[in-house]
């Protein structure tokens, strides 16, 4: 812009911005077209021009003037809580240094149902804030997610929008060419992960000249698409999966990309190694990191139900005693496939194979009425519900559930319209379950009569639908405005897979029939079918029932407690260099995700009847030996050995004495991962049961083992009879650190120099953990 004929003091006497702005439109003025012909030397002319100028270039100019402030209108108009006003400004000052830093990704770890999205939406506000030119969202590869997280977008920014400065893209839907004016704005990009809307996306980045642009990635579900290895077969190297390569692609489209991965699942994200060693892959594969470099827990809001509530210890007095419903294995067998051996039209209401559906379906038909009784009752506006079926992923067991379903209906209906009072066992049954927790809950309960007349009156309407939803156009054709699904009517039954897992919002959800019972079950996979999880009044609360077996109930429980380790472990920093403990359970067959996310990493697994130690190794000689050894002999103090009992000593003087017995060992082909055994000896001693800080120690001398016999890995024969009775098989709370010193010599295969050797026993009441600190060999 030429100073001689367009002074920018004149420009901003005339806008609406104050003088005070003037030298930051100077220095940024080149961002805008020139407001003037040059040649021009008419001064009426070259007014006409400049307030042609300043009405194209308003809101630039505006914009210009202003501190950015998108998030803080944002928090204004959603009324966010501190703790999420603080959470989303520590995960943007952690983006913002890693956008220039390095390629490691940060994560938001949220629970199910818990606010990840109004979350991650406030955190692109904030980025927008800090100099971030584009949004990127990338969601579950289903148009329904897609959508609603457009939806979502639209309403949260729709006073930016409006005023031109965010512009909000469905990457499969896009406008013709940008304009220069829409390029100046902000711009958020929805895509699905999958094939067609990563690659045109990548296209779209490229063609419209945004690759120097300021990005932020948000891959909301993070562990689901992104972080997939396959094994080349006959040979030793790997490829990702094609949604994760196309994201490594994406990730390296801009010199200032920040990367932040959202999930509440994110055992396959932690158990990726730092960095993958360049001998697993070509050398045109790199992968990309994957692995967390910093980790923001969201904050749970009062509101939240969650596993606490559905697995927590209750007493009777407790409403939520009573949300577990036992229902047979054997039921649920017969529900997967057709079998009309099993399952009749004529005996629907009498057989044992339809005992549980049938007590589900009719306590959310009154536990729906009672809700809706209770808010005309209080004038409150009267509510929809809904209730969920997830017994299988196949389609065909959907059809199936449909029809046990629908004859079920037909029954009930039948007798409602001819004998209603047939119907009084079912009802009872029902009204006395919901009687007991809502009067616990201290709520009111419409009479037994009243409540039956409620029940009868439902069922003679048309007013309990039946969905089934097993495709992304069921679901499509099923969400509202909000793209949730929609509630048609006060009784809404939706029959389901997996279509009805991570991300879709189930409004007012109080039952849930889950049947699904694989041999073995993914942690990751299982937590995400929790749609019962969310925002939830005490009231719904009181009313709502989870209907499975046993054998479900207890690997859910498994998996609530394997969360809530994780979680723990965040809030009390007890990882290590990365390092992340994570509960598993062998006996309930309960892994963590699915073995091909986890195929280059190196996967340790420790429990209480399995040890940690060194084998297979070396040890060093000379002088340097005989430093290490002086060091020790004075940390592992004299009157703690050869006493046949366990001494406590500090976390500090335990991990002083693993650091030198490191640099006394050295290996050849194998590798022990002594970070592994730092961290877990961290962990058992800050967060594990009646953890305080202080390890066991048990120290014993004399020991002449030769190099030929140090292999075995279990370090059981290492240990010995009379040990390993005292260390595995005797109870005890807190973890325990053996040292045995070693005879050296040539004749036994060491060194000259005896030697310690740790074992590190996690204590006897823990659960058993799986963890990963690098890649595999």
């Amino acid at each position: 812009m030429g100073n001689e004929f367009v002074d920018m003091t004149e420009i901003a006497k005339m806008a609406t911005c104050s003088e005070s702005n003037v030298q930051t439109w100077r220095l940024r003025s080149a961002d805008f077209p020139r407001p003037i012909d040059e040649g021009s030397a008419s001064p009426k002319f070259r007014k006409i021009q400049i307030d042609a100028w300043l009405i194209r270039n308003k809101q630039n100019l505006e914009d210009l003037g202003r501190e950015p402030d998108f998030y803080h209108r944002l928090m204004e108009h959603r009324k966010d809580s501190e703790d999420l006003s603080e959470c989303i400004q520590k995960v943007v000052d952690q983006l913002e240094g890693s956008a220039t830093s390095d390629s490691k990704p940060g994560i938001l770890l949220g629970k199910i149902q818990s606010g990840k999205t109004r979350a991650f939406i406030g955190v692109v506000a904030s980025s927008f804030d800090k100099g971030f030119d584009i949004s990127i969202i990338l969601t579950k590869g289903t148009r329904t997610l897609s959508e609603q997280t457009v939806k979502r977008l639209c309403s949260d920014f729709s006073s930016f929008i409006e005023k031109d400065e965010i512009i909000v893209l469905d990457i499969m839907k896009l406008p013709g060419k940008m304009t220069q004016s829409e390029l100046r704005r902000k711009i958020v990009i929805v895509a699905k992960k999958q094939k067609q809307n990563l690659i045109k996306l990548i296209d779209f980045l490229i063609t419209q000249g945004l690759q120097k642009k300021k990005v932020l990635i948000v891959d909301d579900e993070a562990d689901l698409a992104s972080v997939r290895f396959i094994k080349k077969k006959g040979g030793l190297t790997y490829t990702q999966g094609t949604i994760a390569d196309q994201i490594d692609q994406l990730r390296e489209i801009s010199s200032s990309i920040a990367y932040l991965q959202v999930t509440a699942t994110p055992y396959s994200l932690y158990l990726q190694p730092d960095n993958y060693q360049s001998s697993m892959h070509g050398r045109d594969y790199i992968f990309k990191p994957k692995r967390p470099a910093f980790t923001e827990l969201l904050p749970i809001h009062s509101g939240y139900v969650g596993g606490d509530d559905y697995f927590g210890d209750f007493d009777t007095n407790d409403p939520r005693s009573k949300l577990f419903v036992e229902v047979s294995n054997q039921e649920q067998d017969a529900l997967r496939k057709p079998d009309h051996r099993r399952i009749k039209k004529e005996n629907i209401l009498e057989t044992p194979n339809t005992l549980g559906i049938r007590r589900a379906i009719a306590t959310f038909i009154i536990a729906s009425g009672i809700r809706q009784w209770q808010q005309r009752s209080t004038g409150e506006s009267v509510e929809k519900y809904s209730m969920i079926i997830h017994n299988d992923v196949q389609r065909a067991a959907h059809s199936w559930q449909d029809q046990v379903i629908d004859w079920i209906f037909q029954r009930v209906s039948s007798s409602a319209d001819k004998n209603p009072d047939s119907l009084r066992e079912i009802f009872n049954e029902s009204y006395l379950d919901l009687q007991s927790s809502v009067t616990k809950n201290g709520g009111d309960m419409p009479s037994h009569d009243d409540c039956f007349c409620i029940f009868i009156d439902a069922l003679q309407s048309e007013e309990i639908v039946v969905e089934k939803v097993n495709s992304d156009n069921d679901v499509m054709a099923l969400l509202d405005e909000k793209a949730e699904l929609k509630l048609r009517t006060p009784y809404n039954i939706f029959v389901g897979g997996n279509i009805l897992d991570r991300g879709i919002t189930i409004p007012n959800l109080i039952s849930f029939y889950y049947g699904r019972n694989p041999r073995t079950m993914q942690a990751d996979t299982v937590l995400q079918h929790s749609r019962m999880y969310g925002n939830r009044t005490k009231e719904d609360l009181a009313v709502t029932r989870l209907y499975t077996s046993r054998s479900v109930y207890d690997r859910l429980f498994s998996i609530n407690e394997f969360e809530n380790t994780l979680r723990d472990a965040f809030e009390n920093k007890a990882h290590d260099q990365g390092v992340v403990f994570i509960q598993i359970d062998d006996a309930k067959s309960v892994i963590p995700c699915a073995p091909n996310k986890v195929q280059v990493s190196h996967v340790v697994t420790v429990s209480p009847t399995t040890l940690l130690l060194p084998s297979g190794f070396d040890t060093i000689g000379g002088s340097v030996m005989a430093e290490i050894q002086r060091k020790l002999n004075l940390l592992i103090k004299p009157e703690w050995r050869d006493t046949g009992n366990f001494t406590p000593v500090s976390e500090a003087v335990a991990l002083k004495i693993i650091s030198l017995i490191e640099e006394s060992m050295s290996f050849n082909g194998t590798q022990f991962e002594w970070n592994a055994m730092r961290g877990l000896l961290r962990y058992y001693s800050e967060v594990n049961n009646n953890a305080d800080g202080e390890i066991l120690l048990l120290a014993e001398t004399g020991r002449e083992l030769t190099k030929v016999g140090s292999g075995n890995k279990s370090g059981r024969s290492i240990l010995g009879i009379p040990l390993r009775e005292k260390v595995i098989n005797t109870p005890r709370q807190k973890p325990a650190l053996v040292l045995l010193q070693q005879k050296g010599g040539l004749e036994r295969g060491w060194s000259a120099h005896s030697f310690w050797w740790p074992i590190l026993a996690a204590p006897t009441d823990s659960e058993p953990c799986i963890f990963a600190t690098k890649t595999a060999s």
